[in-house]
């Protein structure tokens, strides 16, 4: 965990800090977080990191900014369990509303969809993780993650840390490995390395799935996301955004 740390951006570390004061109660709701300044100096980091930090979470709903006034926690109940926009690459869980169980880990050879996707051969080994996105007592979706084993030579301390962050942040902390482009596919089909979905999630007429995959600078896929929901008459946000 801490070779973890050393790799965590700074702006990263000003966001985690402020998470964890909301989740152990210190920051409730209305509660008026320290101002930029004084966070870039409490990290000892610019105001432009600050300001990043605290935007980030603004746009989320996590925190109000109020012109003239400074920065406040807002009310829990902005992200919701209904909301699916903290899922797959994306998931985030800073109120502690959401959880996310890992069920199964393992290393497995690539199959013919994942290979092409990596332009790697068939028989390449994958790391697989599957997490249930929780709501109360059952799982409301799953997140199938699906990393090159050449990229990290051992996943397993990253499994904890994988389980509360984005996909992306998670990669982002590895030595070496710099995510630069997202693609978010929809309407995915269930290929076959997805079916054990069906027994996790309980019988369902249809299953809505869409992918994330995650790139370097240079088109190198370095983990895919699908992430599979039970179907549903309900339309479901794939992302939301604050305009």
């Amino acid at each position: 965990m801490e070779n973890q740390e050393k790799f965590i951006p700074n702006y990263m570390k000003i966001q985690n800090y402020i998470s964890q004061k909301i989740e152990s109660g210190e920051y409730q709701e209305g509660t008026k977080i320290p101002s930029e300044t004084e966070f870039a100096e409490m990290f000892s980091v610019s105001r432009i990191t600050a300001n990043k930090a605290i935007k980030e979470m603004s746009v989320l709903g996590i925190l109000n900014r109020v012109q003239g006034r400074g920065t406040f926690v807002s009310a829990r109940q902005v992200v919701s369990t209904q909301s699916k926009a903290f899922v797959s690459a994306a998931k985030l869980t800073i109120t502690g509303v959401r959880r996310h169980q890992l069920l199964r880990f393992r290393i497995l050879k690539a199959s013919p969809e994942l290979a092409e996707k990596a332009n790697l051969p068939v028989d390449e080994p994958f790391y697989e993780i599957i997490m249930a996105n929780e709501s109360g007592e059952r799982a409301e979706s799953l997140d199938y993650t699906y990393i090159p084993c050449t990229l990290i030579k051992d996943i397993a301390p990253s499994l904890e840390y994988l389980q509360t962050h984005f996909v992306m942040d998670c990669l982002k902390v590895l030595p070496n490995v710099i995510p630069k482009f997202m693609k978010i596919f929809v309407n995915v089909p269930q290929h076959d390395f997805l079916r054990s979905a069906d027994e996790l999630l309980g019988d369902s007429e249809g299953k809505q799935i869409w992918c994330t995959e995650i790139y370097d600078a240079t088109m190198v896929l370095l983990g895919a996301t699908y992430t599979v929901h039970p179907g549903s008459t309900q339309d479901i946000p794939l992302f939301t955004f604050s305009l």
